[in-house]
């Protein structure tokens, strides 16, 4: 496939706060935190993070909107810091989205978001995208939105990609404007009915189902990748010491739809994304601070020649 250079990440900005806990509290429990964090995050903004930093020569941008609170100038600074183009990000009245995560030592996490400015669309936005350019979306943002927005990408020539999280009632209607979807094992039997998401014959015949490519993130098994045509191919993971594994999702996404916008083939792209992932669950937070697309080299090297 050509090369389009060009990313574009429309989706949730959040501002988050994570509390470090010796346990996941069940219901109805109080458990002391040990620290709290402040952070930019949102599942879109974080892809579009973890885009530019780890990119070879490609423009990302960032779409969404964020409220005219002190939390909105944050985020939007944050990417534009991390070299991200947020011309299209939009301010509207009242609070930007804000998340509350508890995470415990093994890194295990419980996530609570408060959508805010994400959810306040009234004009259906339209995709800033053209002929070859990569569009990647979540489901932090409304469903009728997402799908209006793959609907156009679509028609404009652009690569869709979803990563469908959290996985929202009637999702399954996207598919069919969808060409690369990324999902959990979760996620995959939610959307997809897919009970055997570790075997790579049923993920390949999942693909060819619905017509598009697909790739089904393992966490510490790794990755299944299957082309619409049939193919698959499994990814196994890069060794990482676990601390947090908020983000490490994103940071996938991110590093792939980059690597895809480069010109690379689909398992190439998801081998990027599961080294920016494995770095990402070696730190702290959504968002690995030294992440870069020579660390991911690094590590694909590194695997790929042992010491």
């Amino acid at each position: 496939m050509t090369a389009s250079r060009r990313v574009v990440v429309f989706g949730s900005l959040n501002a988050d706060i994570t509390f470090e806990v010796h346990r996941i509290p069940a219901a109805g429990e109080t458990v002391v935190a040990d620290a709290v964090r402040r952070a930019s995050g949102g599942k879109g903004a974080n892809q579009a993070h973890a885009a530019a930093r780890t990119t070879r020569d490609v423009s990302v941008a960032m779409a969404g909107a964020v409220g005219d609170d002190e939390a909105g100038t944050r985020l939007v600074g944050d990417l534009a810091d991390a070299g991200v183009d947020v011309a299209h990000v939009i301010r509207t009245t009242g609070e930007s989205g804000m998340a509350m995560i508890a995470v415990d030592p093994d890194g295990r996490n419980v996530i609570v978001v408060a959508p805010g400015a994400n959810h306040r669309w009234g004009e259906l936005p339209e995709p800033p995208v053209g002929a070859g350019d990569v569009l990647a979306l979540q489901l932090e943002i409304p469903l009728h939105v997402v799908e209006h927005l793959a609907r156009a990408a679509r028609a404009a020539g652009a690569r869709v990609v979803l990563n469908a999280a959290p996985v929202t009632p009637g999702a399954e209607s996207l598919l069919r404007f969808v060409d690369v979807l990324i999902v959990n094992e979760g996620e995959a039997e939610e959307l997809l009915s897919l009970t055997a998401a570790g075997d790579a014959t049923a993920v390949a015949d999942a693909a060819r189902r619905q017509h598009l490519d697909l790739v089904v993130t393992l966490g510490e098994q790794g990755a299944i990748v299957a082309s619409r045509d049939g193919g698959a191919c499994v990814i196994p993971a890069f060794p990482a010491e676990s601390v947090d594994t908020v983000g490490a999702g994103d940071a996938f996404v991110g590093a792939m739809v980059s690597a895809l916008a480069a010109g690379d083939d689909l398992v190439a792209a998801a081998r990027r994304g599961a080294a920016a992932g494995a770095a990402t669950v070696a730190v702290r937070g959504a968002r690995h601070p030294s992440l870069t697309a020579e660390l991911v080299d690094e590590i694909l090297r590194r695997t790929a020649h042992p010491a």
